[in-house]
């Protein structure tokens, strides 16, 4: 009598074992980095591209979808907290920061468009890409500017300009779905599809916003009440915003910034956040590397590069030219355009999303923006912590 008592042999470990065994390696190699003075979240990124079908192939794009929840949970919580940290009365009274972004997001999209257009990849391609090139990762920035404990200035300037960066970049690239939509569906709905996504991600911005806020005279965000009922909170969102088919970046950016202008106090993130946010970054990582494959990496990897150098001349440019006028010295506004150069998560997902609307384009797209994430997932985390370092705008300042 099999009275199945007995451990199977070889042993049925299940699909938790090999997942626990990637998150401990995804951690041991940011740890790594962060011993040899790189952000962590570079290690990470590596892990994932590691983990991924790229080498080790212990994820695909099959878990990558299985696990999407994750990611999106992941982005909506950083974007919230940016959102919470970007007051909206301090750029109306600054009116050359929101200058330096508007240049800086010009002149990103047209040297991108430009180069792209140049180089023959045809006029939506070239318009997609320079949509997303207008974006920076809030994960990254978000992390390194955690993990140096880092303020002043070229900080507070970073920060801002990644959240519009990010509102923006999602508009592009939704509006260019609603030329699409043009194309093949008639005016009607390329003109009501990204009507419908910008006005209802605002109504769910303002609706996360008022939940928060009356949340929060019950319980207090500091305790582990609070965490569970933020969770719960973001989570109700994002399967909101994922029935009503609107994108789940623009409406917890869009709650965050309506919960600081109701409340202009500072909003300290409880630290219970900081450490359940700081595990769901690793997770998404680690599930980011299975949408890169080699063929396609192979594929977009000198259009991809192409766009990678316009895009840094456009961020670049764009801050040394408006960074003075609004009161950043020429060192600082360099460093503000270095530290805009990360590329990440919410990219490949635009792109992706794409993909999964208009497939034949997005296969085109896919790989130029999976090229782009990887050079930038990698590199940019540093580019943006040797730059807040040089700017003596961390605890570690002394290292510059």
């Amino acid at each position: 009598m099999d009275l199945l008592i007995w451990p199977d042999w070889p042993l049925a470990l299940g699909a938790l074992f090999p997942v626990a065994i990637a998150l401990v390696l995804t951690a041991l190699i940011g740890e790594a980095g962060g011993r040899f003075d790189l952000p962590r979240v570079s290690g990470y990124a590596l892990a994932g591209l590691v983990l991924g079908p790229l080498a080790l192939g212990w994820f695909d794009t099959n878990d990558l979808a299985g696990n999407r929840l994750v990611i999106d949970f992941t982005i909506a919580l950083v974007l919230f907290e940016l959102g919470i940290r970007l007051d909206l009365r301090w750029l109306a009274a600054n009116r050359w920061v929101v200058a330096t972004s508007a240049g800086e997001m010009a002149l990103t999209f047209a040297l991108t468009f430009g180069a792209l257009w140049a180089a023959g990849t045809g006029t939506g391609i070239a318009l997609a890409v320079a949509a997303i090139a207008v974006g920076t990762s809030p994960v990254i920035l978000m992390h390194v500017t955690n993990e140096l404990r880092a303020s002043g200035q070229t900080t507070d300037r970073l920060l801002a300009l990644c959240a519009l960066n990010v509102a923006v970049s999602v508009i592009l690239l939704k509006l260019l779905v609603g030329a699409l939509h043009g194309v093949h569906s008639g005016w009607q709905l390329a003109l009501l599809h990204p009507l419908y996504l910008l006005l209802g991600s605002a109504l769910a911005g303002a609706v996360i916003a008022a939940a928060y806020l009356g949340l929060r005279r019950l319980v207090d965000p500091a305790t582990e009440q609070g965490l569970v009922a933020m969770i719960a909170l973001l989570l109700a969102a994002i399967a909101l915003l994922s029935a009503l088919r609107l994108p789940t970046a623009l409406a917890p950016l869009f709650a965050g910034a309506l919960v600081k202008w109701r409340d202009r106090r500072p909003h300290l993130w409880p630290q219970q956040f900081g450490s359940f946010g700081g595990v769901l970054v690793i997770v998404a990582f680690m599930l980011a590397g299975a949408a890169v494959t080699a063929g396609e990496l192979l594929a977009g990897a000198g259009v991809g590069l192409l766009a990678i150098l316009a895009r840094a001349a456009g961020k670049l440019g764009g801050a040394i030219a408006f960074g003075p006028p609004s009161g950043l010295d020429l060192r600082k506004s360099l460093a503000l355009g270095v530290g805009l150069m990360p590329l990440s998560m919410l990219a490949l997902l635009q792109a992706e999303d794409v993909r999964l609307l208009y497939p034949e384009f997005g296969s085109r797209l896919l790989p130029i923006v999976i090229a782009m994430t990887v050079v930038l997932g990698l590199l940019g985390p540093i580019a943006t912590r040797r730059a807040l370092i040089r700017v003596r705008e961390t605890r570690r300042g002394e290292m510059s």
